[in-house]
């Protein structure tokens, strides 16, 4: 039984390439902040889009925020594995500053990094991918306010290390 295509005339395949082109680069970032590991991050990535090949007939309002949001719960899927226990992390900074925007300082990505998960996501999220706080706790299926309060103690956690506060 032959689907018919989202775009009249694209073929799966052709619809997918579109998705990797427009989105990857994101992607990665995402993870590779999340995760602190850029070779795994690149493997996260190809899950999302593995995920979204094998649910190519589901078409959601927003592709990039299904997209962000499969990456994003397989990053967490990752923290809670036993894997992640005894793996080790560590990322150069030059790994790191491969997938990031050139806007970015490394010693701001370096202390992003440092955030606890929670408030490095919705930073990330916010920040880096300019989601508004309504996608981002449609994502994170959590509430508004939520993300706000997340966003808040990032901030001011930022601060402090950025001022030199945070270290004892």
């Amino acid at each position: 039984m032959q689907r018919e295509a989202l775009v009249p005339g694209v073929t799966d395949e052709e619809e997918m390439c579109r998705l990797m082109d427009a989105y990857s680069g994101a992607l990665l970032g995402v993870c590779t902040l999340l995760l602190n590991d850029w070779s795994l991050a690149q493997d996260m990535v190809q899950e999302t889009f593995l995920r979204a090949w094998k649910r190519r007939d589901y078409h959601p309002e927003s592709e990039k925020a299904w997209l962000m949001r499969v990456a994003v719960n397989l990053c967490h899927d990752y923290h809670r594995s036993r894997w992640f226990r005894y793996n080790d992390r560590r990322i150069t900074p030059e790994e790191t500053m491969a997938s990031a925007p050139a806007a970015f300082d490394s010693e701001i990505v370096q202390l992003v990094r440092q955030l606890p998960l929670r408030e490095r996501e919705v930073v990330v999220l916010f920040y880096w991918n300019r989601m508004t706080a309504e996608e981002i706790a449609n994502l994170l299926e959590i509430s508004r306010s939520a993300v706000y309060r997340r966003l808040d103690k990032a901030q001011k956690h930022l601060k402090l290390e950025w001022e030199g506060e945070g270290q004892p």
